[in-house]
């Protein structure tokens, strides 16, 4: 064989060898590239779970949410070490790799089964239910005492007493303040006071006017209170009711009977300004008897405007809340 023939077929193995191994990269390079896309691909929906243990649960949904994961509360338990609502544990655990929209399920804690019992004396009754239900703890037995020291619904004493060492679910008693004692004192003798006069000395009194009725006596002077209940003497408090009887004659009472409606008048009223709504009462009281004519809770500033009669000397009673604020005689 010729040198020229020997040199022709090494170079055509060289060409064949080199062929092979571009046609080997060239495979190697795209079977490469397909598992990187395909890692990339997978990868866009896949996340690392993350630590959560002993965080905050807020915190926690937070994160989750941020990463595409859901959260799911398996359970709460007591636990001294793990503050209240903290996650004690999770599933998956930290660092799996799971798909988005998965669920991570985690315990969160409800604190030491035991607390410190708190001290309410002195707060009002619902800042003491409030720090009650705040610490686990069930309300008890409420009981009420007047007292000059304590603001009525401010907290006495309570059981068990601040400092004592409880577990959860506890019930808390307490003693609250019903505010002073009520002072009680003897009731008026109105016996011969006009009605004018009589309603008058009731206000001074911070007592109530109730029924007005009307009662005839030959020997006692006409227009003036004859009998009162509860009578002269009569333990009271601030705010007691009183009724009163007014003498007046037969004559009236005829006319009275006779002639209902002859003639009407005009009455308004309006409620002072403020921030509450008040119960409003107008009440008549004629000789022989009393009639509510208006009862309802209205706005301040709300005016109320009625037509009542004139007839038979009637008095008109406006209470606000319970208490007299106007009276008004018919026959001025």
């Amino acid at each position: 064989m010729s040198l020229k023939k020997i040199s022709m077929k090494r170079l055509y193995e060289k060409a064949m060898r080199f062929t092979l191994m571009a046609a080997v990269f060239m495979a190697m390079a795209g079977l490469g590239g397909y598992l990187a896309l395909t890692f990339i691909i997978k990868g866009a929906d896949t996340v690392v779970v993350p630590d959560l243990v002993g965080k905050d649960v807020l915190y926690g949904l937070e994160i989750l949410s941020d990463l595409g994961l859901n959260t799911r509360v398996k359970g709460t338990v007591f636990d001294d070490q793990v503050p209240k609502n903290h996650v004690i544990d999770q599933e998956p655990e930290p660092g799996a790799a799971i798909k988005r929209g998965r669920d991570v399920k985690i315990r969160v804690s409800r604190g030491s089964e035991t607390i410190v019992m708190p001290n309410l004396t002195g707060l009002s009754l619902q800042h003491g239910k409030v720090f009650v239900t705040e610490n686990g703890l069930c309300q008890g037995k409420l009981a009420r005492i007047s007292s000059f020291r304590h603001k009525e619904d401010q907290i006495i004493s309570q059981s068990p007493l601040s400092g004592n060492t409880v577990s959860r679910d506890t019930c808390v008693d307490l003693l609250v303040s019903q505010g002073p004692p009520q002072i009680a004192y003897p009731m008026a003798d109105l016996s011969g006071f006009t009605l004018a006069a009589a309603i008058g000395r009731l206000e001074q009194m911070q007592l109530v006017v109730g029924n007005i009725s009307v009662v005839h006596h030959d020997h006692r002077p006409l227009e003036t209170v004859v009998d009162q209940a509860p009578p002269a003497g009569y333990r009271v408090i601030r705010g007691s009711r009183v009724d009163l009887s007014v003498n007046r004659s037969e004559t009236d009472r005829t006319q009275n009977s006779a002639d209902e409606t002859d003639s009407i008048r005009l009455f308004r009223f309006q409620l002072e300004n403020g921030f509450l709504k008040k119960r409003v009462q107008v009440k008549l009281s004629q000789p022989w008897f009393t009639v509510t004519l208006f009862d309802e809770f209205l706005t301040p500033g709300h005016e109320v405007w009625l037509f009542v009669p004139k007839n038979g000397n009637p008095t008109i009673l406006v209470y606000v809340d319970d208490l007299l604020v106007q009276t008004i005689f018919m026959d001025e």
